[in-house]
């Protein structure tokens, strides 16, 4: 009798049986899964915002498969106001008025992908300057912490009581 078990990446074929690796180390599983607001990623290891998007090509329906069109997209008016912000980065030509529903649908969805990327570069630009701005602060209170306790054993030294900071 031939058993055959599901395989995935980490499956070796030995004979007519199909054995699981032991998963990767959990260390090495971090690496790989860090997220964008890692603390040694910087907005230029991101996608860029000019790099083509995938296409969806779904085999079979799912939760996020794609539909004849978005309920969001039936509801919303026929006319969408851009900021001027977001004018000037965009790259890519509005559609024309003719333009079809699935022409409409993929261009909403690839202009949404594109304020993904730039929100999540801005989250990591601001989270960066947050970090290094905590950073600054604890140097300088070190600085004065210092400077105090210098200060507080040089009156000691010179027979001034000076009161002792419990912190």
């Amino acid at each position: 009798m031939q058993h055959h078990y599901p395989t995935s990446p980490n499956t070796v074929h030995q004979h007519s049986f199909e054995y699981e690796q032991p998963a990767p180390s959990s260390s090495s599983l971090v690496d790989r899964r860090r997220s964008p607001t890692a603390r040694r990623l910087s907005p230029q290891d991101l996608i860029p915002h000019d790099a083509p998007t995938q296409s969806r090509r779904y085999i079979t329906p799912s939760a996020t498969s794609r539909r004849d069109a978005p309920s969001s997209f039936q509801r919303r008016s026929s006319y969408s106001r851009v900021s001027d912000e977001e004018e000037d980065e965009l790259h890519e030509e509005p559609l024309g008025p003719n333009a079809t529903e699935q022409e409409k649908i993929e261009y909403k969805r690839r202009q949404n992908t594109l304020a993904a990327r730039r929100s999540r570069k801005r989250k990591l630009q601001q989270q960066m300057q947050l970090q290094e701005q905590v950073e600054l602060l604890t140097k300088e209170k070190e600085i004065w912490k210092t400077r105090a306790l210098t200060l507080r054993q040089l009156l000691l030294t010179h027979g001034i009581l000076c009161p002792d900071f419990k912190d």
